[in-house]
This record gives structure tokens, C-alpha cells and sequence, in this order.
């Protein structure tokens, strides 16, 4: 059967052939049971939206599609065929491209290496160089991603949404079957998701089958033809249309009951406690003045590259700067030193917790103590208990899941993994400042409201927090004032209160008359 053909056929057709069919999949690790029961069924030229909360199980069952793991029973189909990857890179020769919500790029070579890793991947010897990929082919591939960057230069050089945009070209540039999408567009604007959007629907009109994996409702409605819900490793909603489904069935279903959103009460700010006075992150960037008070949530707002993350960082003296001063209640701290940050009560959560926070090997409660492990120790060995006593009620005030300590890091989902950097800094000692990137990216529902709470009561315990975002609703719930980032400088301050339309204007450099 053709593609065109199994395109043309009907939901209600009988002698459908799906693009890819799983059934009765189980995996367990150990006493842990990451999946029961779970199905998943994609029709081809459709977008199939696989929601769940973090823990769920997506991330199992998407490695168990793509060849990553192995299921302990259960049935794979692909275009009827029953089909069991020994490997990502035989799904991938296959036709089925996965894209991670966690990116697999080299950030050493070059943006066009990175665009030939599979060509290049299936080389040896001599043959290597000859593999990359023709340069105005690599072109067209980002153009279709919107992104206009430089092939020779080195990815580690583009800024986490660029990075992003890479990946996704690569797995567009693949003839593929079925294109897995985990959390594509987290480091995305709105404009390039609008792009990115496009791209999948010209897919689709060719008749490739999309698993899309989202938290934002907003996307999935605008996006996808069929639903699947997890939970607990078992899906409660089964390849559903997602017209037939309303918003707050599909939360039910995911949670099991509804959790309440929504603007929070926040704390009245205090005294000064951050100060950055004449703070430039580059030799031409404009100074930049900024006073975070005592329970203050102060939003930094920008589009990709536009350096409101690198901005946040600087403030956290987590990276250095061409030129300015910072200081905590009146004491200096030198810019981009960042054990003197955590010693002044600088607490600090980066945008990609795998490269820069995590200790994916070492136990969730050795990541969560690791700012503050010198309080527990004496000679350079631990005291009994004093890490436990001090790290676990964090662990459970964020609700950790499955809540164990002794877990590796990398065996949580990412909301999970976001609770364990998240509880290293709210444990930092005299906290004064937190200084949060990216806090709920790849997160459910759930763990994005848990961690929002989280922020709101370290203000209201009189925290200065800084929270840098490419979520304009997370921006606006939780900011007593937004500072606007554009071209590594600020561009201007939006009080509580202000609309997403404003807010969407301002970051594109538009003044209201």
C-alpha cells in the first residue's frame, strides 16, 4: 500500500494500516513500574498529541518506539509490520526520527557537522568527510526552521532556542515515516513555533505521521488531530480526536482531578537586596541598572537571543560580564564567581538542567544537597543524617515523584529533575536572592504549579527572586514587574497587570502611540 493510499483511508475503515501501533507495552525497573499497560496509535499525514504528567511514563514509551530501551512485553507495529528496533539508529534508518526534548547536538562542531551526525554516523574511515551533508542542502533545511545561522559556526556559539531549531532541522532533513517531537518548541518564540508549525503541517500533507509532546494546551489545540493520555503507565485516553475531547477532560484524565491556576497573591516587596549597577554582558551592550527588592518576583522577558537569559545569569554570578557591579545588601560580589554568589545567598537555576545543573549519575538527594554539602560534612567526610535532615523536607515540600532519595537523578522525569535544582537552592544557606531561568520548561501542569508556589513562598519568606522566561503567561503570573531584554540590554519595565499583547509588542521592539 502506498503512503498516498493509507493516507486516503478513514478513521472508521476497517483494513486501516496504522503508521505506528503499540500495544500491552510493560517496563519496570526494577520494583518501579514505569509502564502497565500503555498504547499508542498514529495515523498517517495526522499530528497524534501524547499527553501525561511528568512520571507518567512518555519518556519510556517514546525510548521504547525509537529503539532506545527494550519493552518487557508488548507489541510494535510500523505500517503494520510488527517491528522491534535493536537501536535509535535503526528506527532512524527506518524512518522514525525522534527530536528530544533533551538535545543530542555536538556543541563543539559546526552547525552544518551537526546537521550531517546521521550521514556521517552511518561512514567509517575515509569516508566520514565525504558524508556531510551538501551545504545548500543544509541550507534548505534551515530555512525551513526559519533559522539563518552560519553553517561553519560551532553550535556552542547559539543560544538554546537556536540550538533547538538545528535539532529539528536535522530530523526534518531525514525521509521519514514518523517524526517524534518531545517538547520542540520549549526554547522557542512565538514566531518561530508559528514556523515550526508550518514545517510539521507541510509534513503531514505528505502524509508523515507526527507524535507531538507538549504541556502547552494552547499548542496542542492549534496542532494536533489525535489524542493519547498517560497515566501511571497506563493510557486512559486511547487515540481519541482531540475535538472530541474538552481542556479540562484532558486535565482530569492526566491528573486524575483538576489543579487550580492561576494569578497568585504575591508578598509586598522590601528593602533592596540585588543591585546591579552599570551591568553590560558585552562591550557594546547598553549598562544596565537593576534593583530586586525582599520579596520581590522580578520577570525578565525576551525573545531567543535576545539575552535575557544571559542577563539573568549574570546576575546570579554565573557568568562573567564586560563591565558593571553586582551587590547583595549592600556587600560587592564579583560578576561571574559564582562560589562567592552561593557564600552571599545567590541561589541559581540554569535553562538546561542536564548541561549545567544535574549530576544525572549521583542520587536525587546527593543533587540536591550538592550547593550546601560542606554544612554536612568534617574532615571531608559526611555526617550521618545531616544531609537527609537537612535536603528531605525540600524534597517533600516540592513533592518529589517517586520520592526516592537514593534514585539517580537521571532516572526522574524533568519536572522531577527540576524540583531536585530547584531544592538545592531554596536549601542554600541565609538564602537572598534566587535567580531562576526557564523554571517550568518540559514541565506538566502539576509540577508547573508546584514550582510556581515554590517561587511565590521564597518571596513571601523575603527572597529577592528573578525569574527569566520564554513563557509569557509564567512571566506574567508570577512578575510584580517585567524588565523587557532586547539586543543584550533593557528596553524598558511593564508593571503587574500588563497584557500579553502588550507584553508581545514590547518584545518586538513596538511602543504603544
Amino acid at each position: 500500500m502506498t503512503r498516498t493510499a493509507m493516507t486516503r483511508q478513514t478513521r472508521g475503515d476497517p483494513a486501516k494500516i496504522w503508521t505506528l501501533e503499540v500495544s500491552g507495552i510493560a517496563k519496570n525497573y526494577g520494583a518501579t513500574c514505569a509502564l502497565r499497560n500503555a498504547s499508542l496509535r498514529l495515523r498517517p499525514g495526522k499530528v497524534h498529541a501524547l499527553l501525561g504528567e511528568n512520571g507518567a511514563g512518555k519518556s519510556t514509551l517514546v525510548k521504547i518506539v525509537v529503539g532506545a530501551i527494550q519493552p518487557d512485553r508488548g507489541r510494535i507495529a510500523l505500517n503494520g509490520v510488527p517491528t522491534r528496533f535493536a537501536g535509535v539508529g535503526r528506527a532512524i534508518a527506518a524512518g522514525v526520527i525522534p527530536i528530544y526534548q533533551h538535545l543530542s547536538l555536538f556543541p563543539h562542531l559546526s552547525v552544518l557537522e551537526n546537521l550531517s551526525a546521521f550521514a556521517i554516523a552511518g561512514a567509517t574511515g575515509l569516508r566520514a568527510r565525504p558524508a556531510l551533508v551538501p551545504r545548500a542542502t543544509a541550507r534548505a533545511w534551515l530555512d525551513a526552521v526559519g533559522l539563518g545561522c552560519d553553517l561553519d559556526l560551532p553550535v556552542e556559539r547559539l543560544s538554546v532556542g537556536e540550538r533547538q531549531l538545528v535539532e529539528i532541522a536535522r530530523g526534518l532533513g531525514q525521509r521519514c515515516t514518523l517524526l517524534v517531537l518531545d517538547e520542540p518548541t520549549a526554547a522557542l518564540t512565538h514566531d518561530e513555533t508559528d514556523r515550526l508549525f508550518g514545517v510539521v503541517r507541510r509534513l503531514c500533507a505528505e502524509g508523515t505521521a507526527i507524535l507531538f509532546i507538549s504541556h502547552k494546551f494552547d499548542e496542542i489545540e492549534a496542532l494536533a488531530d489525535d489524542v493519547t493520555v498517560l497515566r501511571d503507565g497506563v493510557a486512559v485516553i486511547d487515540a481519541e480526536p482531540l475535538a472530541s475531547l474538552s481542556r479540562a477532560e484532558l486535565v482530569r484524565a492526566m491528573l486524575g482531578d483538576t489543579v487550580e491556576t492561576g494569578d497568585r497573591a504575591l508578598p509586598q516587596p522590601g528593602a533592596p537586596v540585588l543591585t546591579a549597577t552599570g551591568l553590560r554582558l558585552g562591550p557594546t551592550d547598553a549598562p544596565a541598572d537593576i534593583t530586586v527588592r525582599a520579596g520581590e518576583i522580578v520577570g525578565l522577558a525576551g525573545l531567543v537571543g535576545s539575552g535575557a537569559l544571559e542577563l539573568a545569569a549574570a546576575l546570579a554570578g554565573a557568568r562573567p560580564v564586560a563591565a558593571g557591579t553586582l551587590a547583595v545588601r549592600g556587600e560587592a560580589l564579583p560578576p561571574g564567581d559564582r562560589v562567592r554568589a552561593v557564600a552571599a545567598g545567590v541561589g541559581y537555576v540554569p535553562a538546561d538542567r542536564h548541561a549545567e545543573g544535574l549530576f544525572g549519575p549521583l542520587a536525587a538527594l546527593q543533587n540536591a544537597s550538592s550547593s550546601t554539602v560542606a554544612l554536612f560534612s568534617r574532615g571531608g567526610l559526611l555526617r550521618p543524617g545531616g544531609e537527609a535532615a537537612a535536603l528531605m523536607p525540600w524534597l517533600r515540600r516540592l513533592d518529589l515523584h517517586p520520592f526516592q532519595p537514593e534514585r539517580p537523578a537521571a532516572g526522574f522525569s524533568g519536572g522531577n529533575q527540576q524540583k531536585l535544582l530547584l531544592s538545592r537552592n531554596l536549601a542554600v544557606p541565609d538564602l537572598q536572592v534566587l535567580v531562576v531561568l526557564e523554571p517550568t520548561r518540559g514541565v506538566d501542569i502539576a509540577a508547573r504549579e508546584t514550582i510556581h508556589d515554590a517561587l511565590v513562598e521564597a518571596a513571601g519568606r523575603g527572597v529577592a527572586v528573578v525569574v527569566a522566561s520564554s513563557d509569557l503567561d509564567e512571566v506574567m503570573a508570577l512578575s510584580h514587574r517585567i524588565l523587557v531584554v532586547r539586543h543584550g540590554s533593557l528596553d524598558g519595565e511593564l508593571p503587574r497587570g500588563t497584557g500579553r499583547a502588550a507584553l508581545m509588542d514590547r518584545l518586538a521592539g513596538r511602543r504603544a502611540a
